[in-house]
């Protein structure tokens, strides 16, 4: 396989993850509990709910999906950022950075869901507490997971900063984005939307990359990065 079509798969793998990823926590949910002053009685019918119970079940392996595209993109990534810096070992640090993310978010969104996969089981009954406690811990582990992307923007913006890939302001919005992600815990869902749409522009400028002749794929010009 070429490089330029490798890229372009390595690009379009990482706008899938970001739909992937969106669907499968928004299944999760479906059944998930991240408010501990929801009613008993909702609790108790959220986890009964067979619908909820099976979009929670799809749920998780679209997220691991999700998860496996973020992987392919961010080791396509890897391979970008080595051209730009002419090999810094920096740039290795983004596989691990997305495996740190991808982990923690599965872990967290298992946790949150795992009162109703009990729930199929006609020998669980349902603690309201117990499930309040687990959709926390879910919350509090999958926000934690959000350091990874933090990791990630950081040093692909850090990278294409000192190729001159990037106009400024990508680059300080970039940077931006990478201190909400590291301080996701107290951003709630902003981190996870910035991040997502970084994301889908660092696939974009992957893409771009790609269909350059390939003389010309090492350095890209100004304007034209991965972030």
């Amino acid at each position: 396989m070429d490089e330029s079509r490798a890229l372009r798969r390595t690009g379009w793998a990482g706008l899938a993850s970001v739909v992937l990823l969106v669907a499968g926590v928004v299944l999760g949910y479906l059944v998930g509990v991240d408010d501990p002053g929801m009613s008993d009685a909702a609790i108790i019918e959220r986890l009964n709910d067979d619908a909820r119970q099976a979009g929670a079940g799809v749920g998780l392996p679209v997220l691991a999906a999700g998860v496996a595209l973020l992987l392919w993109f961010a080791a396509g990534l890897r391979r970008v950022l080595d051209r730009l810096s002419g090999g810094d070992p920096l740039a290795h640090v983004v596989v691990p950075a997305a495996a740190l993310f991808g982990g923690l978010i599965i872990t967290g969104v298992s946790l949150d869901v795992a009162s109703a996969f009990a729930a199929w089981s006609d020998e669980f009954t349902a603690d309201p507490d117990t499930v309040r406690a687990f959709g926390m811990a879910g919350q509090v582990v999958a926000l934690t997971g959000l350091i990874g992307c933090g990791v990630l923007v950081a040093v692909t913006t850090r990278i294409a900063q000192q190729a001159g890939a990037l106009p400024r302001w990508v680059i300080w919005w970039s940077y931006a984005v990478a201190v909400l992600c590291l301080t996701g815990f107290w951003s709630g869902g902003m981190a996870s939307v910035a991040f997502g749409l970084w994301l889908i522009g660092a696939a974009i400028g992957v893409l771009r990359v790609a269909r350059r002749p390939p003389a010309t794929q090492a350095v890209p010009a100004a304007g034209d990065g991965v972030g």
